[in-house]
């Protein structure tokens, strides 16, 4: 594979991971963007919830998510 193949699947990989993604309980709302960090963070999908309004926002990493939301690995948590 060429580099420059190569760096634009790279390009292609961070781009789709940045995407914030909503719930369909959230659907009428916007999730705020990932929030920047210095650092290392683990390279695992999170799942934030707004502890205020139940909210939920899928993002690339824990560090990116709202500093003071609750993180989830699994999923969002599902509306009773």
């Amino acid at each position: 594979m060429s580099m420059k193949k190569l760096a634009l699947g790279a390009a292609a990989l961070a781009l789709v991971t940045a995407v914030q993604v909503e719930t369909a309980a959230s659907s009428t709302k916007r999730c705020p963007p990932p929030r920047p960090f210095n650092g290392g963070c683990i390279d695992v999908i999170a799942f934030a919830t707004d502890p205020q309004t139940g909210q939920c926002c899928q993002y690339p990493n824990p560090c990116s998510a709202p500093e003071g939301w609750t993180i989830s690995y699994t999923g969002c948590p599902t509306a009773s």
